[in-house]
């Protein structure tokens, strides 16, 4: 137990460092904001990814012996991209709370578990038989450092309890929404009503007519002018900066606009996205959309390519250093630039084009529209690196997140 603890404190004090490095490692001066954003981001912030791995699949076309790698998040991406089986896929993170998710996830695997029992633990994360099967399958397959994470106690109850009692209501974010719907109760209004709308069309009506006064009230233009409240939904002050710079309306506005584009984007029964924010679960019986890695067709070959998961705690930068030349296919970035001054962007895709093999694929997200890699690239990396504007535009209109200001796609050209 003690050296399970000391593990534990160990993968806590990388996370304080590789944070502050990310948010304001490499800036001459730094702001009470950005520092209590990097201490903020230490928990357990995403229990899901918000970025669409099956618009990622499409953008990156994975080949068999193709090499991913990815920021792990919530690692419903990496999971996800083992049903396309490429070759391997890696995926780190500066957080140890979502390393240890992914191992936790990568470990079900691992251990056999049914379809059923897999679905159960993370599908409906809700039951005293998931952390029973944690006990006696889980555990005995789980590394140490993420085996302390899950065993830790936190008011009085283990992490793993999280299992138990409603997994997606925890994590900062998953905590800040279940406020909203609080509070939308306070004034009428039950959120999950959205899943009972037939069609588009209707979804759109009934936003309009119930969310749209919560986000124009006092209380959540306050909420959203709280630093806290956006930390909590993972928006750093540089990115909350890129928003405002993008719609410049109050916080509260633009946040109304991406939350209304979330609940129509598409038809209620094909978005799992908008079952998280507005119902704060999947649909447990399996009818409605899933991520591709909670697939029933999906799960016998995410057991058969597990293997080829890799997953550790480190900053994506230094990971691609210590990689190999020419031994990359895609990289995922999901919205990371956003927080990167222009030095680190330009170390960062100096890695990439280092590691990058030829036909090589990066996508990632913004707040706002614009891409903030061509300004940072010199004149011999614009040349062999190119953003494929045609189909970032249409991928990002099939993105079924929504909350995104753009998708980009930059392919290899030499």
């Amino acid at each position: 137990m003690a050296q399970m603890v000391e593990t534990l404190k160990g993968d806590e004090s990388r996370s304080q460092l590789l944070l502050a490095q990310a948010v304001y490692g490499h800036k001459a001066s730094t702001s009470l904001k950005e520092r209590l954003f990097a201490y903020w981001f230490q928990r357990l912030v995403y229990t899901q990814i918000w970025e669409d791995p099956v618009v990622d699949m499409e953008a990156l076309q994975l080949g068999r012996l193709d090499h991913v790698v990815t920021i792990a998040s919530g690692g419903c991406n990496a999971l996800s991209y083992l049903t396309a089986q490429p070759g391997k896929v890696t995926a780190v993170d500066l957080n140890h709370t979502h390393v240890a998710l992914v191992k936790l996830k990568k470990a079900a695997i691992e251990a056999n578990l049914s379809y059923e029992q897999f679905f159960q633990f993370f599908g409906v994360a809700q039951s005293r038989q998931n952390v029973q099967l944690y006990e006696t399958r889980l555990k005995p397959v789980l590394s140490s450092d993420a085996r302390a994470y899950w065993e830790q106690k936190t008011w009085f109850k283990r992490r793993i309890d999280m299992f138990a009692s409603g997994f997606y209501r925890h994590g900062l974010l998953g905590q800040l929404i279940g406020l909203i719907h609080f509070a939308a109760r306070v004034q009428g209004v039950r959120l999950e009503e959205l899943l009972s709308q037939s069609d588009q069309e209707s979804q759109a009506d009934w936003f309009d007519r119930h969310v749209a006064k919560i986000f124009d009230s006092w209380w959540m233009k306050r909420l959203c002018s709280s630093p806290m409240a956006l930390y909590n939904l993972g928006i750093p002050p540089s990115q909350h900066a890129a928003l405002c710079d993008h719609e410049p309306k109050s916080m509260a506005q633009v946040l109304k606009a991406r939350a209304r584009n979330l609940a129509t984007v598409m038809p209620i029964r094909e978005n799992y996205f908008a079952w998280q924010a507005f119902a704060r679960r999947y649909d447990p019986t399996g009818e409605s959309a899933l991520p591709p890695y909670l697939m029933a067709s999906a799960y016998d070959t995410l057991k058969a390519n597990i293997n080829r998961l890799h997953v550790a705690q480190h900053n994506y930068r230094s990971a691609l250093a210590e990689m190999q030349a020419n031994s990359v296919d895609a990289f995922v970035l999901l919205d990371a630039q956003d927080w990167m001054s222009k030095q680190e962007l330009k170390a960062l895709w100096h890695e990439i084009s280092r590691t990058a093999r030829t036909g090589a694929r990066v996508i990632f997200r913004t707040a706002g529209n614009d891409s903030p890699v061509d300004a940072c690239l010199s004149e011999a990396l614009s040349v062999i690196w190119k953003r494929n504007g045609p189909r970032s535009e249409s991928l990002g209109k099939k993105d079924s997140s929504g909350i995104y200001g753009a998708f980009h796609l930059y392919e290899y050209q030499a």
